[in-house]
């Protein structure tokens, strides 16, 4: 079982989209269960519902081109740290394969990757499992997403001719600025946008030499430890959900579209309980609100949604072998040394 992520911050031009139409954002969020704060500041959300929410924004809208259209306004910090990585890059072709590289983690499943055929380059995106029907829509927003990063990168007024859709022919496309005139053609792998290759030797528009954020390095960090399924609901559990009110196993199966019998047996094959996981996420949250806030154990208490002091006490000391406020004193203690 594989619960794949979707960085939320990508969703933001669907959201300006709809909100410039007058129409309220939220009653399409709660829909998928999506927190707009999740979007707004970033986190993580599944793959599922962002696509579910593609879908609805096209059908509710009776807009075919609403992705293609929402994704006009796609700007580079939409992609959050993946941005600052790129920024990093002197050339064009080094900034869009960063962002290729980075996009698998930021897109959990997806693959993108440059391929050059003489004085043409192609800006590729597989996925080779189909997840929603809103699936076909991510297409767009991604196709449109590559237009904006390499026109914005090369700083010039290029406009697309041709582009691949896997399986598919397209012609949504067409009542799109700069895109009215780009020839479709199926392709039995991978969805793609055509550009002159002679603008990846240029020099990126983007460039500057500012430090890469230990943000964007984490992300190229794979999961330590724990198996995939516990890494991906942490950090689901984490983005969508505060610390004091943390989903039943019930509720959480219904985000991630599982039963909870299944969502358990996947945990139990990675010796892990939902109680566990928990317990794991509150304890992290601890160690960071016991070393780096001056809350008093009993809001911490509060903080973690724990029924008592005692109970919190008990489950910190279980995991560390020392009480919060032992613990407290050790960390103050190691930083004078």
């Amino acid at each position: 079982m594989r619960i794949d992520l979707f960085d939320a911050r990508m969703l933001e031009p669907m959201i300006f989209f709809l909100e410039q139409r007058g129409i309220q954002a939220e009653s399409f969020l709660d829909r998928v269960r999506i927190p707009r704060e999740v979007v707004a500041e970033g986190g993580w959300i599944t793959k599922r519902q962002a696509y579910d929410l593609a879908y609805d924004v096209v059908d509710r809208l009776r807009c075919p081109e609403a992705i293609f259209t929402a994704y006009d306004g796609f700007e580079l910090d939409h992609l959050g740290p993946v941005a600052d990585a790129m920024r990093s890059c002197k050339t064009v072709k080094e900034a869009l394969e960063v962002g290729a590289r980075l996009g698998s983690t930021a897109y959990e499943g997806n693959q993108y990757f440059l391929r050059t055929e003489g004085d043409t380059t192609w800006f590729c995106y597989r996925e080779p499992n189909v997840v929603s029907a809103g699936q076909t829509f991510i297409n767009d927003m991604t196709l449109m997403v590559y237009y904006r990063l390499i026109r914005s990168a090369a700083a010039c007024e290029w406009r697309p001719q041709q582009m691949l859709i896997r399986n598919e022919i397209i012609g949504r496309h067409r009542t799109v600025t700069n895109f009215e005139n780009c020839r479709v053609d199926p392709h039995p792998e991978f969805s793609a946008l055509a550009f002159p290759t002679k603008l990846l030797s240029q020099r990126s528009a983007w460039w500057n030499d500012a430090p890469v954020t230990k943000e964007t390095v984490d992300w190229e960090i794979p999961p330590g430890d724990n198996p995939h399924i516990v890494d991906a609901l942490s950090r689901l559990l984490l983005s969508c959900f505060p610390i004091q009110r943390l989903p039943t196993l019930d509720q959480l199966a219904v985000m991630v579209d599982v039963s909870p019998a299944t969502l358990k047996r996947h945990l139990a094959a990675t010796s892990t309980t939902y109680r566990q996981l928990l317990d794991r996420i509150r304890f992290d949250a601890a160690c960071e609100m016991l070393t780096t806030t001056q809350l008093s154990i009993k809001e911490i208490t509060h903080e973690l949604g724990y029924s008592g002091t005692n109970n919190f006490v008990r489950g910190f000391r279980r995991m560390t072998g020392l009480t919060p406020g032992q613990y407290r004193l050790r960390a103050l203690e190691d930083r004078r040394f």
